[in-house]
């Protein structure tokens, strides 16, 4: 679980605008700086249609005890919907998402038909010059 929290404190480094992405990603631990650089550049690419599957579903409001931030919520999201599944042990904050899981598949799905989308990569945002 800790991947997922520097991975979302990476992210809220970036948008308080604390470096560019590979500076950023530079001050990671060795071990975790691959993985960590994957996440975050993913996250970023999807980060339009994931904050909007956040707000539909009142994610936040619901779960705020255990997800305490966007990034956050956002990193552990795109790995359930977009990469397979949360790659975490099981624990409060992997639960509180994991109880979301039916909603915010359904809304994804809505979000792909709504943008004419045939498929996950058609989602991505080219848009952030972050991300590239």
């Amino acid at each position: 679980m800790n991947f997922y929290f520097e991975a979302a404190k990476t992210l809220d480094r970036l948008d308080a605008k604390q470096g560019s992405i590979k500076g950023v990603i530079a001050t990671l631990p060795e071990k975790e700086r691959k993985r960590t650089a994957a996440l975050v550049i993913e996250t970023l690419k999807y980060k339009a249609v994931l904050v909007e599957l956040i707000e539909k579903t009142k994610l936040l409001k619901e779960e705020r005890k255990k997800i305490t931030s966007l990034n956050l919520a956002l990193v552990l999201i795109h790995d359930l919907l977009l990469s397979g599944g949360i790659q975490a042990g099981d624990g409060p904050v992997k639960q509180s998402i994991l109880r979301h899981r039916t909603r915010l598949h359904g809304e994804f799905q809505k979000i792909k038909i709504r943008r004419g989308a045939r498929s996950d990569a058609e989602l991505a945002q080219a848009g952030d010059q972050r991300a590239g």
